[in-house]
């Protein structure tokens, strides 16, 4: 082919590439032009693979069956493939013979003699090469070569274009997965918050009636059922919070290793004894600023999880790894905050995921388990406890090659506390029956403001029946009014958002006057409790609904200290 003639072609293939052409043709039809042109034997393209250590012939004419897209050449130090990678520009005479590199098996087979390469260059590192060979001796003219250099421009524009479309692509999935999401989670906090309370006001009750009810009543057994329902309903909406980042977590430092050492045992239990468990823990490795308790529960719903897809046994891995991370993780266009983390990895060998279920695995309420089996809450529950710790989880899985979820909590920068034990809770305080009372003759006073009418009438009711004198207004600008016809109130108890006025910003006026005055928020979801955070930190305690009455009475006991109701229910409505 004339020189014209091949500048030409070379042209019609440049737009191609601009075009909406595969890449995979265009490699092909550079091939058979680069053969054609330089009147070689052979031609390739040989792509990089993604971790740089060898070289595929992705593409190429003149080969033998089964070497194109299936022969890798190494980049090793010494190889032929590094040597192609270190220049721009290749010409070799005598390759069989060449002393920088042994020459490769599937070289040696063809007979090749002589080589002309050119490097084709990437963003940050090469893309590949493409290279003619001839089984005669012989060096290419600068037209060859030119037109080589020309071809490798093109096939590097149309690879790089690929790539960029591949991961704008991607980023756009992503990115729509991220705002479902987000979505999913407003929806679900939402239905949790006003599920929260109709769930408090049940179980409160019903905790009161189990109280006043002999063990041989008839309606003993009704009740049971109605607190067990209730019990239920409580843990979906906590599943449902953790899922929308919306529930309050106590993080602390800690040593994730200490956290899967304190759970360990529990885990064998629940995975039984035809799975077997292993831990991996890494030496001298970085605290995080996490909630114990809610990673314990990661953990506990990985193992369900995992045990549920090895139905005849299996292996069951935890590892954790101190890991720096790049602002992508593991190429994949998934932006995370580069910098230090530490590696959360639970693996097993079950049954795996296909494409469809592993880009769903994380919704609410999505579950591939038998009907009654499973309420698709366990993963979106560890989604949304990561999440709110200020970290990443990332799923690898194959159907029938297992699964491997991968969590990376952000490094903290000081030193771990010791894990501690959850508190044994409190004896339940029969209703009716004072508390220790130190100065019976002066009870503690209590202002409730609560805007739902039947958890209001329930904590009034229950903390009246223990000696407490409770006043109770239905919202902020009312409870400044009681407020006034009050001498002393110790301790206020407000839920968090009402109407006209909400807690904090009552619990900031009424300080204003009553330095000494206890606060405790209560709220169905943290998020709004979020904004007064600095309330928190100056010693306003916080319950999320929904909780029991003993929970309640000890959060109380536990703000006021000393203060001590009298003996007996006493208390305004």
């Amino acid at each position: 082919m004339n020189p014209a003639r091949a500048l030409q072609t070379v042209a019609d293939l440049g737009a191609r590439a601009l075009s909406s052409t595969p890449v995979g043709d265009l490699l092909d039809a550079g091939m058979r032009l680069a053969r054609e042109v330089t009147q070689s034997d052979h031609a390739v393209f040989f792509e990089r693979s993604p971790g740089g250590d060898a070289l595929l012939m992705r593409a190429g004419i003149g080969w033998r069956p089964g070497v194109i897209g299936r022969v890798s050449l190494s980049t090793g130090p010494g190889s032929f493939g590094r040597y192609v990678l270190q220049q721009p520009t290749r010409v070799v005479d005598a390759l069989p013979s060449h002393p920088e590199f042994g020459v490769p098996a599937v070289l040696r087979d063809h007979t090749v003699e002589s080589m002309a390469c050119v490097r084709l260059d990437g963003i940050g590192h090469p893309l590949g090469a493409v290279a003619v060979f001839n089984v005669n001796d012989g060096l290419p003219s600068t037209e060859h070569l030119t037109f080589l250099q020309a071809l490798g421009n093109i096939l590097a524009t149309a690879i790089l274009r690929q790539v960029t479309e591949e991961g704008l692509l991607q980023s756009q999935i992503r990115l729509q997965s991220v705002q479902k999401m987000e979505a999913i989670g407003r929806l679900a906090g939402g239905i949790a918050h006003d599920f929260n309370n109709l769930v408090q006001a049940i179980g409160g009750y019903t905790e009161m009636l189990l109280r006043q009810l002999r063990d041989d009543d008839p309606l003993r057994r009704n009740a049971e059922e109605i607190k067990k329902a209730g019990d239920r309903a409580a843990a979906l909406t906590r599943q449902l919070l953790a899922f929308s980042r919306q529930q309050v977590l106590q993080p602390s430092l800690l040593d994730v290793n200490s956290v899967v050492n304190h759970v360990e045992q529990l885990l064998t239990r629940l995975i039984g004894e035809d799975i077997e468990l292993r831990t991996y823990l890494a030496d001298d490795l970085w605290p995080v600023k996490a909630d114990a308790a809610q990673l314990e529960q990661v953990l506990m719903n990985l193992a369900v999880n995992a045990r549920d897809a090895m139905r005849d046994g299996g292996l069951l891995t935890i590892e954790t790894a101190n890991v720096d991370l790049t602002r992508s993780l593991d190429g994949e266009p998934f932006m995370v905050v580069a910098g230090p983390y530490v590696l959360l990895a639970v693996t097993d060998t079950g049954t795996g995921m296909n494409a469809e279920t592993k880009a769903r695995a994380f919704e609410p309420f999505f579950t591939t388990k038998p009907p009654g089996q499973g309420t698709g809450l366990g993963l979106s529950m560890v989604y949304g406890i990561v999440k709110q710790s200020g970290g990443y989880i990332w799923v690898d899985s194959e159907l029938g090659a297992g699964t491997r979820i991968r969590i990376y909590l952000p490094r903290a920068d000081e030193l771990p506390l010791p894990l501690e034990m959850p508190e044994e809770a409190d004896e339940p305080v029969p209703v009716g029956e004072a508390l220790d009372t130190a100065d019976p003759g002066v009870p503690a006073t209590l202002l409730l403001v609560e805007d739902e009418d039947g958890v209001r009438e329930l904590i009034h009711e229950w903390l009246a029946a223990h000696g407490y004198i409770v006043h109770a207004a239905e919202d902020g600008q009312h409870a400044l009014k009681v407020a006034e016809g009050i001498e002393q109130v110790d301790l206020l108890i407000a839920d968090v958002v009402m109407p006209l006025m909400g807690g904090p910003a009552l619990a900031k006026r009424l300080l204003q006057s009553r330095a000494d005055l206890k606060v405790i928020f209560v709220s169905g979801y943290a998020d709004e409790a979020i904004g007064d955070r600095r309330m928190l930190e100056d010693g306003a305690s916080f319950l999320q609904k929904p909780f029991t009455l003993e929970e309640l009475l000890k959060k109380v006991r536990g703000v006021l200290g000393d203060r001590r109701p009298s003996r007996g229910p006493v208390g305004p409505r």
